[in-house]
């Protein structure tokens, strides 16, 4: 059972002055902050109005795209742009590293909260989730972020957007920019246009496009630039031919400025320039870098490996000949010494800090890098630079570099280093990402990485993943010496796979061998098998045991080891609820709320809002559950996939039983959906069952028997568990509606099978369901001593805590045994209390054969008023007739709330009384009888 946690601070940045390895902690990723500033300015540069103020010009428009191939200047028009408007950017520097979505949008955010800190919220804790939604959502939910930041432009630019090949991320601001948020002007600066619908915006005057042939300096450009670099002027002749050779393009005319300052006769050195582009630019390029001092040019071809670097990053890789140590330069010298002779270095901080190449001078280095050096000279260069990346915490970084060292087996060992730290921050999709980087066989090779990947199938609840893992892993340690940790992580699993198969004695083994070789860790190793030999020892019938060590376990951690703690806490309330304990599992659910909110921990309060959210509905208190799992489902993405549907279905549950039926159909809906995505079998079996369950609620028993007919849902302790939505017992609800003697003996064999798992597995919440609709199954086949047998068990078992849900969800059929009910083993306050939670329903005794839930009573025909039958009518409060009142308007929910100034939630629970006063179903109803008396006010 996974049950993950996640620091959720939008973004804890280091100052730039106290770390070389500066970054925001996103959600998703971890961020250098040299990837969210624009280029510091560059003295001297060549102003270009026209363009300039074009910009200016189209700034309301939402997306600006400056194409063009490399080296012709956009990031510095756009740079240039931003400084002479006085314009703060969200500035994101993109790699191909960028293209995973998750690193994608946390860069994206984080951009953004540089310039808001508060904002994109939303879109934060979906970066969270554990499984990304799909880009229509994440987009909408952007949308609105982006939207709430600010009345005053917000421009954001996207450098290097060529780099991104993901189409989910054009998808993704293909639809951000198809209703985009009023603040937002978007600038994608890119050497190829953009896979997304430039024509549509094209068409709506929402697009600024600026093109290689607008970036070509003319002749005038050209010659004020070479003007600002030497002092000798050229011909106009010599301008021309300039001109046509380098095609105005900035970076070749910079090059050759650099060249002129050291020549004689400079006419007769640009009049000598030939050969078109690109051997034009070789040429000059080589020029530039032979006539640099030795240990300058030996750093350059060095640093080429690195796409950014400092100081200290320098001095790791750059060696002076075949001495490692020896260094024949500072890192602050080499760079002085580079940005003096206007080396195409560009500066990434306001700091002076970091700094990397203009990406065609960078190709030029690798080039010349490969031909004045061995392979084994250039994969030392990447080695050093993966131990420091790994030093500095920047994991992504350091295994490229041991992958392009051709260092396999040390891209693996960084992982196994640091993978426990990953999972501690419940970034596991991270370390997802870290071993896709890895060759396919070397994870077949390495226990640790198998062991790896079973950790993140926890984080799915995908158990045939586990059990398929387990037996590889087995057959790599045959015969060889385990380390102590990984036989630990070992029999965790080999714990967790005898639990979900119902071995208590075998599973409560293995956690312990686990715990003996993990113990001291107190990291999410550790936490996880705590938490699970807690209910294998539950499972075993030691409840108290179970309980007890928990508490003792939380007395000795310490508060700020809050992955282990929230672990402990929930231990606990799972094992409360489990066994039936509705208020002590309501008061660990609180205690896990506090632990969540003192370490911000955004899975965790998922957890506790879940665990909230089933004690109310099982007590009863439809409204409070409602309101708690609507918390979940805002958190759906983040929270274990399994636990998140399950909150789905509960939502659903309890709006149809609150009498919410329109709510309850849009939650299903999006449970459909959010299965669909999830795209796993279990999952959508349990939408399904939760579709069917609504229906059976509604007494529409034909669609329910149809699945409860064809299904095939077999009873385990994965499926059953503490589940809401279990779909054996749901199918089982379906066979009783039929009421055929051939589907309640299929019900009631079905049943028996349930019941058997949850005594097998001490699931105490779950026999309490599986015996009242045992009770009410064996009474429509007329077997009344085991009717109440089972009645009675169900009583003993729900009493203690007070259950009512299981009861009142049966409708008719379980008043009538209610009101029948022995009271030799139940009290008749229970009873009574179980009674009186059921709405009166004078057409139950039409349909005594369904399980159907209560609807409140309809409204009175014209007879019955004539015959004064009509039922009392209870007195309106003002607020409950200023919500009629609304309702006769035809206002919706929201809009009611916003008159009123109330929660929607309170409106929704004013309508239901208004439902139940004037004794109607639906809203249309109530406007009748509303006008029969009078209640509403003559427009």
């Amino acid at each position: 059972m996974h049950f993950s946690v996640r620091r959720s601070t939008e973004s804890e940045i280091d100052d730039t002055n106290r770390s070389e390895s500066t970054r925001i902690d996103q959600p998703g990723k971890r961020i250098p902050r040299t990837k969210l500033r624009p280029p510091a300015a560059v003295q001297g540069l060549v102003t270009r109005p026209r363009l300039l103020e074009l910009l200016q010009r189209n700034a309301r428009r939402p997306l600006t795209v400056v194409s063009a191939r490399a080296g012709y200047g956009k990031t510095t028009l756009v740079s240039q742009w931003l400084q002479d408007a006085e314009v703060e950017p969200a500035w994101l520097q993109l790699s191909e590293a960028d293209s995973e979505l998750r690193d994608f949008l946390s860069g994206f955010v984080a951009a953004v909260q540089v310039r808001f800190s508060d904002a994109c919220s939303d879109t934060s804790v979906l970066l969270d989730a554990a499984q990304l939604p799909p880009p229509s959502l994440l987009a909408e939910t952007l949308c609105n972020d982006l939207d709430a930041v600010a009345a005053e432009p917000l421009v954001v630019v996207l450098d290097d957007y060529h780099l991104i090949s993901n189409p989910e991320i054009h998808e993704l601001l293909d639809k951000l920019l198809l209703y985009p948020p009023r603040p937002l002007h978007l600038v994608l600066v890119t050497r190829n246009d953009p896979p997304i619908s430039l024509s549509a915006l094209r068409a709506k005057g929402w697009l600024t496009e600026i093109r290689q042939g607008d970036l070509r300096f003319t002749k005038a450009e050209v010659k004020a630039v070479l003007g600002e670099m030497v002092s000798t002027s050229v011909s106009e002749a010599t301008l021309d031919h300039l001109e046509k050779q380098i095609e105005g393009w900035i970076v070749g005319l910079h090059l050759a400025g650099l060249i002129l300052r050291s020549q004689s006769d400079p006419e007769a050195f640009l009049s000598g320039l030939k050969g078109g582009f690109q051997q034009v630019y070789d040429y000059l390029s080589e020029q530039v870098l032979a006539g640099q001092p030795a240990e300058v040019r030996d750093c350059l071809l060095q640093t080429s490996v690195l796409n950014r670097f400092c100081s200290s990053l320098v001095e790791a890789v750059c060696v002076s000949g075949n001495d490692s140590n020896a260094k024949s330069i500072s890192g602050d010298e080499f760079i002085a010494k580079a940005q003096l002779a206007n080396l195409f270095v560009v500066p990434l901080d306001s700091g002076g800090e970091w700094f990397r190449y203009h990406h065609l001078f960078q190709d030029l280095l690798k080039r010349q890098l490969k031909r004045h050096h061995s392979e084994s000279d250039i994969a030392a260069l990447h080695s050093r630079a993966s131990t420091w990346f790994e030093s500095q915490s920047l994991i992504t970084d350091s295994i490229e570099h041991a992958l392009a060292a051709g260092d396999v087996v040390g891209a693996v060992e960084i992982i196994e280093r640091c993978r426990r730290d990953e999972f501690n921050a419940d970034r596991w999709y991270a370390v997802k990402r870290w071993l896709e980087m890895l060759p396919a066989n070397i994870k077949r090779q390495r226990p640790k990485l198998l062991l790896t990947e079973a950790w993140i199938a926890n984080c799915r609840f995908q158990v045939a993943r586990i059990t398929v893992i387990v037996e590889e892993v087995d057959a790599l340690l045959r015969d060889q010496t385990v380390e102590p940790t990984v036989q630990g992580e070992l029999s965790f699993f080999r714990g967790f796979l005898e639990y979900w198969e119902g071995h208590a004695g075998l599973s409560q083994q293995h956690f312990e061998e686990a715990l003996s070789r993990l113990s001291g860790d107190g990291g999410p190793y550790e936490g996880e098998a705590e938490l699970l030999y807690g209910l294998a020892l539950c499972m075993d019938g030691q409840q108290d045991s179970a309980v007890q060590r928990l508490e003792d376990r939380i007395d000795r951690t310490d508060p700020a080891e809050g992955q282990l703690l929230s672990r402990l806490v929930a231990g606990s309330a799972f094992a409360h609820l489990i066994s039936g304990d509705l208020q002590r599992a309501r008061l660990e659910a609180q205690r896990l709320h506090l632990v969540a909110s003192r370490i911000s921990i955004r899975n965790t309060e998922a957890w506790a809002s879940y665990m909230q959210a089933t004690t109310c509905l099982h007590a009863g208190e439809f409204d409070a559950a409602s309101s708690h799992f609507a918390e979940v489902a805002k958190l759906r993405y983040v929270l274990e996939p399994r636990a998140a549907v399950d909150a789905l279905a509960g939502l659903a549950l309890s709006q149809q039983l609150g009498q919410f039926e329109a709510e309850a159909d849009e939650t299903a809906e999006l449970l459909q959906e959010f299965t669909r995505d999830l795209n796993e079998r279990q999952y959508l079996s349990v939408a399904q069952a939760c579709h069917v369950r609504l229906a059976l609620l509604r007494g529409d028993g034909a669609q329910a028997l149809q699945w409860a007919r064809a299904a095939n849902e077999v009873a385990m302790p994965s499926t059953l568990f503490f589940w809401l939505e279990a779909p054996p017992m749901t199918q089982a609800r379906g066979l009783i509606t039929a009421g055929s003697k051939q589907d309640l003996a299929s019900a009631t064999e079905s049943l028996s099978a349930i019941r058997a798992v949850n005594e097998s597995g001490r699931f105490t919440y779950q026999t309490i369901e599986a015996a009242a609709l045992q009770a009410v199954a064996l009474d429509m086949q007329g077997s009344t001593e085991d009717t109440f047998d089972s009645l009675d068990e169900a009583f003993g078992l729900a009493e203690p805590g007070r259950w009512v849900r299981p009861f009142v969800e049966l409708g008719q059929p379980m008043t009538s045994l209610l009101q029948r009910a022995r009271l030799d083993n139940v009290s008749i306050e229970y009873v009574d209390r179980l009674l009186r939670a059921f709405p009166k329903n004078p057409k139950a005794e039409a349909s005594k054969s369904s399980i159907q839930a209560p609807v409140v009573q309809s409204v009175p025909t014209g007879a019955d008023v004539k015959s004064g039958t009509e039922p009392y009518v209870e007195p309106l409060t003002n607020r409950e007739l200023e919500t009629l009142q609304l309702l006769a308007e035809r206002l919706y929910d929201k809009e009611i709330a916003k008159t009123l100034s109330i929660s929607v939630w309170t409106v929704r629970t004013h309508v239901k009384h208004i439902f139940e006063k004037l004794h109607v179903t639906k809203r249309r109803e109530a406007f009748v009888k509303a006008e029969e008396l009078g209640l509403l006010k003559e427009s």
